[in-house]
């Protein structure tokens, strides 16, 4: 081999491997954005899925509090039926009884029917 064909030989290789460096490169810089694509697209997963678990939490704390106050209410309901129920009614009871009850407090009410109870046995 002459020397000329041994130069235009290593010229050669050093373009394969300028050629074989570049492909590399440019491999790695494909590797790297799509890495980066999929980190970023994991990433708005991951935000979906949370925000959806804060949007159930909402929902299910929405719920929670709305039976908590059907709850309330049902037992105020029931409270005042209870009232209504133990309550005399005013339209029965005697003038001079109704203006007693009228001016009386509730505490007074429920001392007054306890001795009344009391004097009648």
């Amino acid at each position: 081999m002459n020397l000329n064909q041994r130069e235009e030989m290593q010229r050669e290789r050093e373009q394969i491997l300028a050629t074989i460096a570049e492909n590399r490169r440019v491999d790695e810089e494909q590797a790297a954005k799509l890495r980066d694509q999929n980190s970023a697209y994991r990433s708005d997963l991951l935000g979906q899925i949370d925000y959806n678990r804060r949007q159930r939490d909402q929902q299910q704390d929405e719920r929670r509090r709305l039976e908590e106050r059907q709850k309330d209410a049902e037992l105020e309901y029931q409270s005042r039926i209870q009232y209504l129920r133990e309550k005399p009614v005013m339209q029965k009871i005697h003038p001079i009884r109704r203006g007693l009850y009228q001016s009386q407090s509730a505490g007074a009410r429920l001392s007054h029917r306890h001795h009344s109870a009391t004097f009648n046995h």
